[in-house]
């Protein structure tokens, strides 16, 4: 064989392997964030930066503008047109996102982003002037977004920040069996008894009914913009191609999933960098180890109750073992001298210090993401939405422990550090299994990212993954009319039987009535 077949075989193996990549590259994206939150705004924009390194152009409309130009990255810049959600009175965040009213609440804001999107002229500008190839959206609490896609006529891809929430399994036709697979809000990894049973069941009947109520005038809404013979929402939203879970498994345990529904969970992580020289001495110089403790971004610390702030006052002051506190305001009174609070401290890059022995955490996805991976314990102190859920799921794998912060004191608090502290070892065992497994998978993230976002492109919406469940009304999906079916046949059956041991009943009372002479 000479050099000219070689090279001919390599030309062909080049033209064959790129083939199936070059229908996909250069796509252009057009994405869209419907809420002000910087922790879901990291994990969508995780997401947007993978695709774009990859070498495809992303337009998105966000409230999270960059400090510096992108390459291949254009931004509609709309953080002057919506509320932030970040830094706010813990009084305002607890009472608008309590479990009962949540749902509304992330609704009524998700709709809110629709409408200035809506109205802004330079959206109109973009989509009239650009052709896209797909759009990415994050899932929220309404379908008002859908319409985009609708009137690009182009494929549609939404990223859940969390798990998935229990209010859309209808939409993707992914029903999950409340009595095995725990709600969004759950304050349990699974239901384990009967109890817990019926109020996962609750939760589940609860938030569909719910979502269908407050999702109604996502429909309006888009006939108003895109016209009046538009579909409704949800006929809209089902057909949705691909569904990225900031979720994993080996975390939030395993689950009857669709093909359609891909796990990114820690996406947002990057590789720790070195951390500044005091925060690096002040753990370094702590010889029973630092506890790294914070509330996350959207609550306000020191807007907490008096007696919260008592409790964890009192309860540092009495742990050998120094603090690191997330805390908005430069002075608490009566802190001790072991605990050092900021504003803001790099959270990912502590927590892979090796002299950090636990994290007191709120229960963000990101932060027990970052906690996961670095093997460190969580005492988890949930607020809202699905915090609860995801401490719980520490909890089940025995690499944490969980308290409610409505009945919390100084002495539970107290009492639950030096029960981490004390069984350090065991605790920071389960931590490591945790993180082995969740590190332990043959493509990552963003690989998967990368692979069905093009897959997507190139298969022109990829609806072969999609269940045949989303042709089936609901009475058909829970077998309703086979069930009816199946009665009247059993009722019919009973009838004949009745009726035909009546006949043997007559027949044999005949044959043996005397008869006259």
């Amino acid at each position: 064989m000479n050099a000219s077949w070689w090279i001919a075989m390599i030309a062909v193996s080049a033209l064959t392997s790129g083939r199936y990549f070059h229908a996909a590259d250069g796509a252009r994206i057009l994405a869209m964030m419907p809420i002000a939150s910087k922790s879901h705004w990291n994990v969508v924009d995780s997401v947007l930066q993978t695709l774009v390194a990859r070498g495809h152009h992303v337009t998105a409309i966000t409230p999270f503008p960059k400090k510096s130009p992108v390459a291949n990255y254009t931004e509609v810049d709309m953080s002057r047109l919506m509320p932030s959600g970040t830094s706010l009175p813990w009084d305002m965040v607890l009472g608008e996102c309590s479990v009962h009213n949540n749902l509304p609440y992330l609704s009524g804001r998700h709709k809110d982003m629709c409408r200035v999107v809506y109205e802004h002229d330079e959206f109109w500008r973009i989509i009239e002037t650009n052709k896209y190839d797909l759009f990415i959206t994050e899932l929220l609490a309404s379908s008002c977004d859908a319409y985009v896609s609708y009137y690009l006529q182009i494929p549609q891809i939404v990223i859940v920040s969390s798990h998935v929430h229990t209010w859309y399994h209808h939409t993707f036709g992914s029903h999950m069996n409340p009595a095995y697979v725990s709600t969004y809000h759950a304050p349990f990894a699974v239901p384990e008894n009967f109890i817990q049973r019926m109020v996962n069941t609750y939760n589940y009947l609860y938030s569909h009914m719910v979502f269908k109520w407050v999702d109604r005038e996502s429909t309006a809404i888009g006939r108003k913009y895109f016209g009046p013979d538009a579909p409704d929402a949800d006929i809209l939203m089902k057909n949705t191609s691909l569904v990225f879970i900031n979720g994993h498994y080996t975390v939030d345990l395993a689950k009857p999933l669709l093909p359609n529904f891909v796990n990114i969970g820690g996406i947002h992580l990057v590789q720790p960098k070195p951390l500044p020289k005091d925060i690096e001495q002040y753990i370094n110089d702590s010889p029973n180890g630092v506890i790294f403790f914070t509330l996350g971004s959207v609550i306000q610390l020191e807007t907490a109750p008096a007696y919260l702030q008592k409790a964890f006052v009192g309860a540092l002051a009495e742990i050998p073992q120094r603090v690191l506190l997330k805390y908005d305001v430069p002075d608490i009174g009566n802190l001790s001298q072991n605990v050092k609070t900021g504003k803001w401290f790099p959270q990912r890059d502590i927590l892979e210090h090796k002299n950090v022995k636990l994290f007191i955490s709120h229960g963000g996805i990101s932060g027990i993401y970052e906690a996961i991976d670095s093997g460190i314990p969580v005492l988890g102190i949930p607020l809202f939405f699905d915090q609860s859920h995801n401490i719980a799921n520490i909890v089940h794998w025995g690499a944490g422990i969980m308290l409610d912060h409505k009945t919390l004191t100084k002495e539970i608090f107290l009492n639950a550090i030096k029960e981490m502290i004390t069984n350090y070892d065991e605790y920071k065992l389960k931590a490591m299994e945790l993180s082995r497994r969740f590190k332990d998978r043959p493509k990552t993230p963003k690989e998967e990212v990368i692979y069905w976002t093009e897959y997507v492109i190139r298969h022109k919406g990829a609806h072969h993954l999609k269940t045949a469940a989303l042709k089936l009304s609901w009475y058909q999906y829970i077998l309703i009319d086979i069930l009816i079916v199946l009665l009247l046949i059993a009722l019919v059956l009973i009838s004949i039987i009745i009726l035909i041991l009546k006949a043997i009943k007559n027949y044999v009372y005949n044959l043996s009535k005397p008869k006259k002479e």
